[in-house]
């Protein structure tokens, strides 16, 4: 489909759009859709600050989750390490950017959150610990280590580490940890020892 010139920004988009249905769905399944929200714009005043994907808030803990369905190009794949950088700050290092923004809205007073159909979206709880998530639609090798070497982490005391992944292994961590204690508790061990983990892929940190 992406070989048919005509068709390939429509394939794209339907491939983002899948990639924002399948998280917000599999999300759902542990936070309930009370806590889900898909396609958040923020603002700030009469400005539109960012949107947020996906916004999980549950307590005074949170989600942000970013999806991209940029892929790795054949350049990329055959190890031409410009192109590798490129392919990474379109797919998760913007993904990245756009998470912080979300994060640091989360913890601003003064930004107010719209749903799709135009209602402000209120919270019981301002949330106090944010975890960004960065997910991509396709396959990347070693996308863990790519990460750790090209991308750029601004934590705070509430705002944690991105996790940076695949919709599959999110589509793996909502089948195993289906309740939001585990779920959370996952999310923030992970970031916890972000540092001192070392792996090609987080389907290896969560099998230990």
């Amino acid at each position: 489909m992406f070989g048919d010139k005509s068709y390939a920004a429509t394939a794209s988009k339907n491939r983002g759009a899948f990639a924002e249905k399948f998280l917000a769905d599999r999300l759902t399944r542990v936070f309930d859709s009370r806590h889900v929200f898909q396609n958040v714009d923020i603002y700030k005043g009469k400005d539109r600050v960012t949107e947020a994907d996906i916004l999980v808030v549950y307590g005074d803990r949170a989600l942000v989750v970013q999806a991209k369905s940029k892929r790795l190009t054949i350049e990329a794949r055959k190890g031409n390490d410009l192109q590798l950088k490129a392919d990474f700050k379109k797919a998760i290092h913007d993904a990245y950017d756009q998470a912080l923004l979300c994060s640091e809205a989360l913890l601003d007073q003064e930004c107010r959150f719209i749903s799709p159909s135009g209602g402000e979206i209120k919270f019981s709880k301002k949330p106090t610990k944010i975890f960004p998530i960065c997910s991509v639609s396709d396959h990347f090798p070693a996308l863990s280590a790519q990460a750790r070497q090209f991308l750029k982490i601004k934590s705070t005391n509430n705002i944690y580490n991105p996790l940076i992944t695949d919709l599959f292994l999110l589509d793996v961590l909502t089948e195993i940890l289906d309740t939001p204690l585990q779920f959370l508790n996952y999310l923030a061990l992970r970031a916890k020892f972000d540092e001192r983990i070392l792996v090609n892929q987080e389907l290896a940190t969560l099998g230990y």
